[in-house]
């Protein structure tokens, strides 16, 4: 499995945002299992998930303030990685 993720460290918080397709923020269940599988990777940090609308802008679901803290980030701003996991 292969995933894109930037861990965010804005103001006191740091927490770690993953991208994942839009249509999993449209389903509370497919929700519930990326925060739980994402968690596993970054054990200590409170998970963010973001899809992105037709304009490129981040649609963001987690925590209520860290989803505020980004409402003010552009998305090409935060520092993405690339993690690589299993096969």
């Amino acid at each position: 499995m292969e995933f894109s993720a930037a861990v965010v460290k804005k103001d006191e918080s740091t927490f770690v945002v993953v991208i994942v397709k839009r249509d999993v923020l449209e389903n509370d269940l497919l929700i519930s299992e990326a925060v739980k599988v994402f968690s596993k990777f970054f054990p200590l940090m409170p998970v963010v998930l973001m899809a992105q609308n037709f304009r490129g802008d981040g649609i963001y679901h987690g925590p209520e303030e860290l989803v505020r803290l980004l409402d003010k980030v552009k998305p090409e701003d935060l520092s993405w990685k690339t993690y690589q996991v299993g096969n």
